[in-house]
């Protein structure tokens, strides 16, 4: 009886640590850079997450800045202007069967972009009795306000 409020304080730090996590974007080093934020958060289907065991390499003007696991983010520095970026399974350190993804960003010095990899099941074209599944995968460009919300539930993700 005497350990229950010890118990109890330890059940209120672990269920704190439960809950969604914290997230502040760091702006760039220089006023004469710009920061992308490039994040693959949970699908929001119900059940087995899509891919989640799979995970691309994340190339930027064509040189790869690392792969994107599931439920994680990368940030990355970058000079301002347009850049591409290509989300592909056709690297070595990528495990990922989905074709490639190209599009075209610019960012701002000193802007702060967030671009938001969206892993779904085509439940569309997965009746009951089809073979295999079916994905939708896009690139989405986030508004900061909604960005950081699905970004705090994601782990930073390291080169």
């Amino acid at each position: 009886m005497r350990h229950l409020p010890v118990l109890s304080l330890i059940l209120l730090i672990l269920t704190g640590c439960a809950g969604p996590g914290y997230f502040e974007a760091l702006p760039p080093s220089s006023p004469d850079q710009a920061v992308v934020y490039l994040y693959r958060p949970k699908a929001d289907n119900p059940g087995t997450q899509p891919l989640r065991f799979s995970y691309p390499d994340v190339l930027i003007d064509e040189q790869s800045v690392g792969t994107l696991q599931f439920n994680a983010y990368r940030r990355v520095e970058l000079a301002p202007g347009l850049h591409t970026l290509r989300i592909t399974g056709l690297t070595r350190q990528a495990k990922w069967e989905p074709r490639d993804i190209k599009q075209n960003f610019t960012v701002a010095p000193g802007e702060i972009k967030y671009l938001k990899l969206d892993v779904r099941f085509n439940l569309s074209e997965m009746p009951l009795g089809s073979f295999g599944p079916s994905y939708l995968i896009h690139i989405r460009p986030m508004r900061p306000d909604d960005a950081v919300y699905e970004i705090r539930t994601t782990e930073p993700q390291t080169p």
